[in-house]
């Protein structure tokens, strides 16, 4: 791990031995105290996020297409995964008044998509948390999406009111370690790996993502993954098959 991804992990830990050394000590009311439990869930949170994130990019500069992965494809329900995350992410949000909503209709009403859950919900979290930290406080993030039988996809967009990205930053948000100026400097000690690591995750999948700004001057992050293009590989990520090697 490099210096730089220690120091961003050891943040939160830190914060966190902080919190419970003033629990511990009763440096804190009652009232207060639960502010500082919320605080430790947002931290932790916050710190599992970071070792997925380095962890995986890890494994990406090793093996590209996290081909040596053998965990199996399922089926996923993506509104209620998404609900979760956002549960997850809200107590950091709260920090900053920033409400996540997720509008569950027509994304509850979707078809599951056939993926690896581990990976999806990596790049959901990647894009729910980036949503959080670059959000103008007491501003809100949109999540919704749906079927698009067409091209037989669901599709899933992430909004939220922060920085300013521009056309020519849309282009290259995807790059690793790419961060926009003024990304840069609102935290001047981001990886830019977050991005770069669900495009990969994505294109595993045969899926797309792509970033805009909407005419409200939102930043819009869009995901689309297909329903039934993965289901030839089902098969070879099964758990029999994979115990037979």
């Amino acid at each position: 791990m490099s210096p730089e991804c220690s120091h961003q992990l050891a943040a939160p830990l830190n914060a966190i031995k902080w919190h419970i050394e003033n629990l511990t000590e009763a440096r804190v009311g009652i009232e207060r105290a639960r502010k500082v439990l919320r605080s430790v869930y947002s931290q932790a949170t916050q710190a599992v996020h970071l070792a997925k994130n380095f962890a995986l990019m890890s494994n990406l500069e090793a093996d590209h297409s996290l081909s040596s992965l053998r965990e199996p494809l399922q089926a996923v329900n993506l509104c209620q995964l998404v609900v979760n995350l956002s549960d997850d992410f809200q107590p950091q949000g709260w920090d900053k008044k920033v409400q996540i909503g997720v509008e569950p209709e027509p994304l509850q009403s979707a078809p599951d998509v056939l993926v690896i859950k581990p990976l999806i919900s990596q790049v959901f979290s990647n894009l729910i948390e980036n949503a959080v930290k670059y959000s103008k406080p007491s501003s809100a993030i949109l999540i919704e999406g749906g079927y698009i039988s067409a091209q037989d996809v669901v599709a899933v967009t992430v909004r939220n009111h922060g920085i300013t990205l521009r056309q020519e930053d849309a282009k290259r948000v995807f790059e690793r370690g790419y961060r926009t100026l003024d990304a840069k400097n609102m935290y001047p000690t981001g990886t830019g790996f977050g991005l770069y690591i669900a495009k990969q995750i994505i294109e595993i999948h045969e899926g797309d993502i792509r970033c805009a700004t909407d005419p409200l001057g939102r930043v819009v992050f869009t995901v689309t993954l297909p329903v039934r293009a993965l289901q030839g590989k089902a098969r070879e990520r099964a758990p029999q098959n994979r115990a037979a090697r």
